[in-house]
Order: structure tokens, then sequence, then C-alpha cells
């Protein structure tokens, strides 16, 4: 590859993969439309539903990558509609610990079988080899970033994908 067109190649990468992350996102929401969740409300279930329970509060803002002030917010929401609950965390009574209620578990499972769906049906083509390749090259990123995975959120973004983007085929 020459080198102006690796350059031209390297300056759209994080755009490209911005984009498609996003397309995805929209895709889950297309999907769970129906269900009266947005992705505002669809990815902190999802996320509760693959963390261990309970989960601080503090954790999951940034597990989703948003600021406290606004999951808490988020969280009033959730839990007005039954499906989260919030008890005072014993070890450090400043914090919050979040778990779903038996019908956010319910909206869980939903969810989590809408977002395979669609990762299925946007993976189709790519082999386990491509897939592989990704991986790799998004964990070489991770590196440069000094932001190496936490394996207690690998799960959510293996099987969703619209915040590590870590299943989206690349080339």
């Amino acid at each position: 590859m020459a080198e102006t067109e690796r350059s031209a190649r390297e300056r759209s990468f994080g755009r490209r993969l911005a984009h498609l992350g996003a397309a995805w996102r929209r895709q889950i929401d297309h999907d769970l439309r129906d269900f009266g969740l947005t992705e505002a409300t669809w990815r902190p279930i999802l996320y509760l539903g693959q963390l261990p329970p309970p989960v601080r509060q503090s954790d999951l803002a940034r597990a989703l990558g948003i600021e406290a002030p606004s999951l808490a917010r988020l969280l009033d929401v959730l839990e007005r509609r039954d499906l989260i609950v919030r008890t005072r965390d014993k070890e450090d009574r400043r914090s919050n610990l979040v778990r779903l209620s038996p019908g956010g578990q319910r909206i869980e499972h939903q969810v989590r079988q809408t977002a395979d769906s669609v990762s299925a049906r946007l993976l189709r083509d790519v082999s386990t080899g491509e897939l592989q390749a990704c991986y790799a090259i998004f964990d070489r990123i991770e590196s440069a970033l000094g932001t190496p995975r936490d394996a207690g959120t690998t799960p959510v973004a293996e099987s969703v994908a619209p915040d590590t983007v870590a299943v989206l085929p690349c080339g």
C-alpha cells in the first residue's frame, strides 16, 4: 500500500469506526422500538445483565462511558419503570448499588436476544478469521491507547459492540 493511501486510511479509520458503532446501535434501537426502549435505556439494562450483580453505580457509568450525573438521571427513569433496583452500598455509603428487577431481567433477556440477532445479521458475511483479525487490531489499538480491555465488560463488548465496536468488520 502506498504511503499516501495508508495515511488516508489512517485518517479515516477512527471516523469510520465511530460511524459503524453508531449505525450498529441504531439497528438495535430499531429492533427494540416496539419495547419502548431507546439506546439510553437498553444499554444500561444490557450491561447490568452482563456484569456480576450488584454493580456500583460509578462502575456502571464508567462501563457505559457516560458521566455519573447523566447515569443517575437515567437510572431514575429505569427505577420508575420498575426495571432496576438501587440500594446503598454498605461498604461505601456514598455509593449506590444497582441491579435489575425481575421485570428488568425479562427486558434484559429481550435486549440481549435483539443485540445478538443484530450482531448475527451484520456479521453474517464475516469469517471467523476476519473477526479474529479485527479483535487483534482492536487489542493493539486499545494497548496503544493505554486502555486494555476490562475483563468485567468483555462479554458486553463482544456480544453487542456498540461502544467498543469490538466485533465490527474490518477492511
